[in-house]
C-alpha cells in the first residue's frame, strides 16, 4: 500500500478532451500501488484554448509526466521542449516526461498496438493492411506496422490531405509500402484508428464491406464492442478492441516515467475490472 499523498508524492495524469471515458487513471494508479511508487494519476480535461498555457500550469503544480489522448497528440508538439527520436519521426506524442527542467515528448502507441496483436497471436509479416485514419494514433500504428514487416498499407481518411501526408511520410522511410487507396479487394487486416464507433452508432467504413477482411482491430476500448467489431464478429472474423493497446502502451509509459518494470498482470486485472463496472 502506498502512503497517503504527502510532500513527496509525484503527480502524473492524462490530458485530452474528453477524458471521462479513460481507463488510464485506474490502470496507472494500480501500477503505482503495486510497485510502491508514491504517486497520483489524475485525468485533466483540457479546453483547446488552454493548451498554450498547459505546461506552465503543469510545471507550477509539480506534475512529473502525463499521457496525451485525442485531440492533442499532435497539437501539443509546439509546446514541448524536446522529443524522443520515435516521437520526432512520428510527429505525435502520447507520453510526456518532465526531466531536468524539460518537457520531453515520447510515443508508446505504435509499439503498444503491435504488442497487443502479437499477444493475440496475429502474424504481421507480409500482410496487407487497410488503416482508417491519419491522426496521431494512426501515424504511430502505421510506422510500427511497417517496422513489423507488413507487406502493404492502404490508408483512407475523411480529410484526404492528411492521409496524403501520412502516405508520403511512410513511403519516405519505407518506399512503396503505403498508398492512399481502398480497392475493395481482400485485405488481411483492417485497423480503425478513428473515434467512429465511440458513440456506439458510427462505423469507420461501410459495414457490408467487412467480409473482405480476415481480422479487424479497433483501437476504441470503451465501448468494448463498437458497431464495427459487432458486425465483424457476426461474420466470423477474428477481432480485437483497443484494450490490449491501452495496456501495452500504458506499461511502456509507466516504465518511461519510473524506470521500473511495469506490473502488467496487475494493470491487466485492473483494466478488466474497470471494464466490468463500466
Amino acid at each position: 500500500m502506498i502512503p497517503l499523498p504527502n510532500g513527496h508524492t509525484r503527480l502524473y495524469g492524462i490530458i485530452g478532451n474528453p477524458v471521462t471515458h479513460s481507463f488510464s487513471p485506474s490502470m496507472q494508479s494500480a501500477a503505482f500501488a503495486e510497485m510502491q511508487v508514491d504517486a497520483l494519476y489524475l485525468p485533466f480535461e483540457i479546453a483547446p484554448n488552454d493548451l498554450p498555457n498547459l505546461l506552465k500550469s503543469m510545471r507550477v503544480l509539480g506534475v512529473k509526466g502525463f499521457n496525451v489522448t485525442v485531440p492533442y497528440k499532435e497539437k501539443i508538439l509546439p509546446f514541448l521542449d524536446q522529443l524522443t527520436p520515435t516521437a520526432l519521426a512520428l510527429g505525435s506524442v502520447n507520453t510526456v516526461l518532465y526531466q531536468a527542467g524539460k518537457w520531453i515528448g515520447h510515443s508508446t502507441d505504435g509499439l503498444g498496438f503491435v504488442r497487443s496483436l502479437e499477444e493475440k497471436g496475429w502474424p504481421l509479416k507480409g500482410r496487407r493492411v487497410l488503416l482508417v485514419g491519419s491522426g496521431g494514433s494512426a501515424k504511430a500504428i502505421a510506422f510500427a506496422l511497417a517496422e513489423a514487416g507488413i507487406g502493404a498499407l492502404d490508408i483512407i481518411n475523411r480529410t484526404q490531405p492528411k492521409a496524403e501526408g501520412l502516405v508520403a511520410q511512410i513511403n519516405q522511410s519505407y518506399p512503396g509500402l503505403a498508398r492512399l487507396n481502398f480497392d475493395k479487394q481482400a485485405y488481411s487486416l483492417l485497423v480503425n484508428t478513428t473515434s467512429a464507433g465511440m458513440d456506439g452508432i458510427q462505423s469507420p467504413i461501410e459495414l457490408h464491406l467487412l467480409d473482405q477482411f480476415e481480422q479487424v482491430a479497433d483501437i476504441i476500448y470503451n465501448p468494448v464492442q463498437t458497431p464495427l467489431l459487432k458486425t465483424a464478429k457476426g461474420l466470423g472474423l477474428d477481432c480485437i478492441n483497443g484494450l490490449g493497446m491501452l495496456l501495452h502502451q500504458g506499461t511502456l509509459a509507466f516504465e518511461y516515467w519510473t524506470g521500473k518494470k511495469a506490473p502488467i498482470d496487475t494493470m491487466r486485472r485492473t483494466l478488466n475490472a474497470h471494464l466490468e463496472r463500466s
